[in-house]
């Protein structure tokens, strides 16, 4: 099992390992949901890392082992909507009171954007120095990508897309997949870009990005082949939004072909599957509105 971006065998026995340590040995369960929570995300299983987690947490309470502040915080960080509201009280004092770089890397990447817009500008500001000054190589390609995150740092949308660039930089040369996908999936515009963020969401396994991805390219060069990719795609793992996103390109490209009998079929199928108010259901009546123009 390689942990950063890579080849990830889904490895039963590490699955059952996790299965009796959550039971008799929460230290050693909390030290594998660390050591799992990179390939579990870069991979599209967050459902697997949240579930994980959580079972550990409410193994633990609010018992925090010795030694193992930045284990229990990455659990929390990966299950923030599962545990207790006491544990991520507990788990914000831990990151602010460490003082040092995280000992897992992905963990200021899941800080930032899980607890950092809550935390004091100052407060934000440290942790990431703290990692940018002193963390490893991937942390620090992190730290970039986190400045880049919106409102985070205070930072101008021109800085933000210039850290986010360096990220895309630094992963890069690191030849980690799993953080040049991420830093693309912030900036990708261009054609080159969007093929190389295409090709490493499907090589990861990862449908989510994948499917969004295909509807970004879509939409940016016009190709209606890619909808239809990822319809199936979204259809298949049950990402109705994605799903809608796909069937209203799919419609956008058959009115402009002319075939409009096709384009309402498409837009009737997401005004069924969401009959009340949703930004999904407002963009097809859209799309319903200039197909009436039309004709």
């Amino acid at each position: 099992m390689e942990f950063w971006g890579g080849a990830y065998d889904e490895d039963p026995s590490y699955l059952r390992e996790l299965e009796r340590a959550c039971g008799n040995d929460p230290r050693a369960a909390l030290r594998l949901v660390a050591e799992l929570a990179v390939p579990w995300l870069s991979h599209g299983h967050r459902a697997e890392a949240e579930h994980a987690a959580a079972r550990v947490l409410a193994e633990l309470g609010q018992v925090v082992p010795d030694g193992m502040a930045d284990e229990y915080l990455l659990a929390v960080l990966l299950a923030p909507g599962s545990v207790r509201p006491e544990q991520v009280e507990l788990a914000q004092q831990l990151a602010v009171e460490l003082r040092r770089p995280f000992r897992h890397p992905v963990t200021v990447l899941l800080w930032a954007t899980t607890f950092g817009p809550f935390e004091p500008p100052e407060v934000v500001a440290e942790i990431l120095t703290t990692n940018e000054r002193d963390g490893d190589a991937w942390t620090r390609a992190a730290v970039q990508l986190c400045i880049g995150y919106p409102g985070l740092t205070g930072a101008s949308a021109a800085e933000s897309e210039q850290a986010v660039r360096t990220a895309l930089a630094r992963f890069r040369m690191l030849g980690d997949r799993w953080g040049t996908l991420l830093a693309l999936t912030v900036v990708a515009s261009s054609g080159d870009e969007l093929d190389e963020a295409v090709a490493i969401a499907a090589e990861l396994g990862l449908d989510e990005e994948h499917a969004d991805l295909l509807c970004r390219r879509a939409a940016v060069l016009g190709r209606a082949d890619d909808y239809r990719v990822a319809l199936d795609i979204s259809t298949r793992a049950g990402l109705a939004e994605l799903a809608a996103v796909a069937r209203i390109g799919l419609a956008r490209a058959a009115r402009g072909g002319g075939d409009l009998s096709t384009a309402r079929r498409h837009i009737a199928d997401v005004l069924a599957a969401y009959p009340h108010d949703t930004p999904a259901r407002d963009e097809a009546l859209r799309e319903l509105a200039a197909l009436d123009a039309v004709q």
